[in-house]
């Protein structure tokens, strides 16, 4: 049997179903060992799919893996260290490979900050990963394969440069090869050439590249992309650094996906000065939907700081000749760069909406990274970049932990503040109704920092409307009233009408809102996708099938009716397109339209709903809102006992920024330690830290608990030293939130070294003992 090497790609920032969690860059190597004789098999850590432990366990005792492999960057190796560290404990001989964009230029010296991982792979991953498995399986001298980095008795060996092929074509395809799992995947990543030849001083991949630009073939790409459509995939991502470097071979490329793999998308990223309006409609035709450009920054001055020669002019001209060819256009951009103003920062996000890109994909902006290998990591200085004093491993880069020359951490963090509330997930959450707490809570924990942005309190109005604070709404739109009247959003909103919904004893017609249970079966057999309960419509809206509302007209509230419905046959969903369902549906309240013409006319009083629902578990699982007007309602009316939701609801208060109505009822809170510890954890994760500090004065005891939340609370006040104190020499069995908060205290207190790496193996042990 040959050897048999795992990989774990580890994403916990996005879903299984992104393409960012195709592991393209793993299933290369791994395809490139395979065609060597070698075995093995990638794993997938991701956000709403994490990796089992035992998963790993099962996969270890099964292929008995001579080496695990990892593709590391900065929001990942925190979380690679624990799965090698969980790995050697089941397994202690087995082989710990690091590589990708954090390694490539990474220090030698975190080796021996990183104790689980045996090797850094530098370079290009094929011909690095094949080297070392031919030496690990036939016990060969590992010095002599290059682009290796590690240690052999404590001293640093370095391996040497390692090559890549110049003709990628003689890496096989992982997806040919049916290496990577595309069953819940909407988009596939692909890749038609590596390199760039440009030299941004944010960016690692000129250096990594050597500056040189290589390609795949024509055929190759072709063949790729007939098999991952005949799986049912028809949209890409071209993860070029520079899609159209070479126009020629551009063109040849789209001509063939015209001509072989009609009736696809994809999004691709390039530089705005090789594209033409020939080009563009050309791209059209081949599928573009999506074309990305690097922007960066809307400032001359600074663009020319990070050596990005950029016409804005006529970047806003291109921007406009491919919203004319029908693609949507990104503009990556960042913030916090070298020389740039806060003002200058702002007007990026003026440039982008007024070249009308939606802040939204990749138009989202982030603030400069500073990673190993970038000429702004390499000498900060002379870019007028001060990074934080930090005890910071050698195996984690500067990042985000630094200010300029022209800008501070709280004007970095304000400009952060502000792209985030312009991302259009945000304004579409509001108007759909979905995570409003969560949004809420944002921009009450950001009041100060977001006071004079008028796009802030106009959501903030929104949320209060949807959930039936009437009257705070009406305080935010006299306040934008007053403050910014001029503002075109603003005068959209206060214009009005306002639509109130009462609950109300008549049957339910157009108009009204209904609140729901319903579950549907064929042939007796339940469907979940047809079960649902407190559910909210608008009749009338066209958010729900027709027939299906035909039979809620005329219900009223408590009210049951048995149906049968047949599903029009281009139904979204396959298993019920044309299918006749029997539907049972409970109303439980029917509420009639109130139209209100004025903000000054919103009353809580006037359209106070009694809501008598006494499922609030049902609630907080199924409508969180609703759920919310029914715990309010019941507050309202003195009729809240249950300690559950008493706890729910200040919960929601404090996202809501209803700071004073949360200070009442901690007040009527009895002298019972444990609810009022409780009660401060919940000021506390709400940014009401001192608020927090002060309930926890009334607990009367201190235990671990009160403790590490009294830590917490003074950490998020920026009193370091005073949270040092409790938890430095503080006892609480195996509890990761203690040992998390000691780590990111030794960091930012720049303890020494050693303190820092104790409470790092405290932490990682900690968090492995919960794995086993």
């Amino acid at each position: 049997m040959s050897a048999h090497f795992l990989f774990i790609h580890v994403n916990l920032l996005a879903p299984v179903e992104s393409p960012d969690t195709i592991p393209i860059s793993e299933a290369t190597i791994l395809a490139h060992l395979k065609a060597n004789r070698f075995s093995g098999h990638i794993l997938g850590d991701f956000a709403n799919s994490p990796l089992k432990p035992a998963a790993l366990a099962g996969a270890i005792n099964t292929g008995q893996p001579l080496a695990i492999g990892f593709t590391a960057y900065q929001e990942n190796i925190e979380q690679i260290r624990l799965w090698a560290r969980f790995a050697k404990k089941l397994s202690p001989g087995i082989k710990i490979i690091i590589g990708g964009p954090q390694v490539t230029f990474m220090p030698a010296e975190a080796l021996r900050h990183m104790p689980e991982v045996d090797f850094l792979c530098r370079g290009e991953g094929e011909e690095v990963m094949l080297g070392l498995a031919r030496a690990l399986s036939q016990g060969t001298e590992i010095s002599s394969v290059p682009g290796l980095c590690f240690l052999r008795e404590d001293e640093v060996i370095e391996t040497g440069p390692a090559y890549g092929a110049n003709d990628l074509d003689t890496y096989p395809s992982p997806y040919l090869m049916d290496l990577i799992d595309l069953r819940y995947k909407e988009r596939a990543v692909m890749l038609t050439s590596r390199g760039c030849s440009y030299d941004c001083a944010f960016c690692y991949t000129p250096k990594a590249s050597n500056r040189r630009v290589r390609f795949y073939s024509t055929e190759r790409i072709i063949e790729e992309m007939k098999y991952i459509k005949s799986k049912g995939v028809s949209a890409f991502w071209f993860a070029d650094p520079n899609f159209s470097f070479s126009r020629k071979r551009l063109v040849t490329l789209l001509e063939a996906v015209i001509r072989e793999v009609p009736g696809i998308n994809f999004w691709c990223q390039t530089r705005y000065d090789l594209v033409n309006r020939e080009l563009l409609l050309l791209l059209r035709r081949a599928g573009a939907d999506n074309v990305a450009y690097g922007l960066e920054s809307a400032n001359p001055t600074v663009l020319e700081r990070i050596n990005k020669s950029i016409d804005l002019e006529r970047l806003s001209g291109v921007i406009r000749l491919t919203q004319e060819a029908g693609i949507n256009v990104e503009l990556f951009s960042m913030f916090g760069l070298p020389g740039e103003t806060f003002d200058q920062a702002l007007g990026t996000l003026e440039f982008v909406k007024k070249n009308r890109v939606a802040v939204d994909g990749n138009s989202i902006s982030q603030q400069a990274h500073l990673f190993f290998g970038t000429p702004m990591n390499d000498n900060p200085a002379a870019y007028g970049i001060r990074p934080f004093r930090r005890t910071r491993p050698a195996y984690m880069s500067v990042c985000r932990d630094y200010e300029t020359d022209t800008m501070s951490a709280d004007q970095i963090r304000r400009i952060s503040l502000i792209w985030r509330l312009n991302h259009n997930d945000f304004a579409e959450d509001v108007r759909a109704g979905r995570n409003l707490f969560h949004r809420a809570g944002f921009i009450t924990q950001n009041r100060g920092a977001l006071a004079d942005r008028p796009e802030a309190i106009c959501l903030l109005a929104r949320i209060y409307l949807a959930l039936e604070e009437y009257r705070a709404a009406s305080g935010c739109m006299k306040l934008l009233n007053k403050e910014f009247s001029k503002d075109p959003a603003v005068q959209d909103l206060l214009k009005g009408p306002f639509l109130c919904f009462k609950v109300c004893k008549e049957t339910a017609r157009s108009g009204f809102k209904v609140i729901y249970d319903c579950q549907g079966s064929i042939d007796g057999r339940l469907v979940p996708a047809t079960c649902a309960r407190f559910q909210e419509a608008i009749l009338g809206d066209g958010m729900l099938l027709s027939e299906f509302e035909e039979h809620l007209a005329g219900m009223g509230t408590g009210e049951s009716a048995r149906f049968d419905m047949t599903f029009p046959v281009d139904y979204g969903q396959k298993n019920l397109a044309g299918e006749v369902v029997m539907f049972r549906v409970h109303v439980h309240y029917t509420m009639e339209p109130v139209r209100v013409e004025s903000y000054n006319g919103l009353d809580d009083q006037v359209f106070l709903n009694e809501y008598d629902l006494e499922d609030t578990e049902g609630l907080r699982q199924y409508n969180i809102n609703l759920c919310y007007r029914v715990l309010h309602s019941a507050n309202a009316r003195g009729l809240l006992t249950e300690m559950t939701d008493f706890l729910m609801l200040m919960n929601l208060y404090l996202k809501l920024g209803f700071v004073d109505r949360v200070t009442a009822m901690a007040e009527k809170i009895t002298e019972n330690p444990m609810i009022l510890t409780h009660a401060a954890h919940i000021f506390r994760v709400n940014g009401q830290h001192q608020k927090a500090l002060e309930l926890l004065d009334r607990v009367g005891k201190d235990g671990p608990r009160e403790r590490l939340i009294r830590a917490q609370a003074l950490f998020d006040l920026n009193r370091l030293q005073e949270s040092e104190t409790i938890v430095k020499d503080m006892k609480l069995s195996n509890n990761i939130q203690l040992e998390d908060l000691r780590v990111q205290l030794a960091a930012r207190l720049a303890l020494p070294m050693e303190t820092y790496f104790k409470r790092e193996e405290a932490l990682l042990d900690a968090r492995t003992r919960a794995m086993l």
